[in-house]
């Protein structure tokens, strides 16, 4: 038993081989031993077999995926400008915050009790200082805004 599964065994290595080789041709010889698979013929009883095939006929359908990836590509881009609109929405709300804490501090200045010629000098700077938040606040304020206005431009364009 051995034996026998050993030659269908080298029989199959045989046949594989053959057909790895491209030969279309190969020659089957039944032996006292088992059948064996031959390149060529091993006696006068041995049979001509030819190899059939085919072609690739068997793929699979021919779908066009440029769509959908068009599609995944345009959500993709759509979803990476709204997280940067909304990035920016919340730098001006933290800038806002920001630009009232400070005016807050230096309106707690002047609630201390103080000397009046101490109100003046620094109702002064506080006035000095409150000209320099809001030129800053203006100037980061339109730097966003811009940004804002080209996102929302670009999202437009992908809707």
């Amino acid at each position: 038993m051995f034996k026998t599964s050993r030659y269908i065994l080298h029989s199959s290595f045989l046949l594989i081989s053959f057909f790895s080789f491209s030969d279309t041709t190969y020659y089957k010889c039944v032996t006292e031993k088992g059948t064996v698979f031959s390149q060529l013929p091993c006696d006068n009883e041995a049979t001509t077999h030819k190899v059939n095939t085919t072609g690739n006929q068997y793929s699979g359908p021919k779908v066009d995926y440029t769509k959908q990836l068009n599609e995944l590509e345009r959500e993709r881009l759509l979803s990476g400008l709204q997280a940067e609109l909304r990035s920016n929405n919340h730098k001006l709300t933290i800038l806002d915050r920001n630009k009232q804490r400070a005016e807050y501090k230096q309106q707690e200045r002047l609630n201390h009790i103080l000397a009046v010629e101490d109100k003046k000098r620094i109702t002064k700077d506080i006035t000095k200082k409150l000209k320099i938040i809001n030129k800053e606040y203006k100037k980061d304020v339109l730097v966003i805004t811009k940004q804002i206005k080209i996102l929302e431009k670009k999202i437009a364009q992908y809707k």
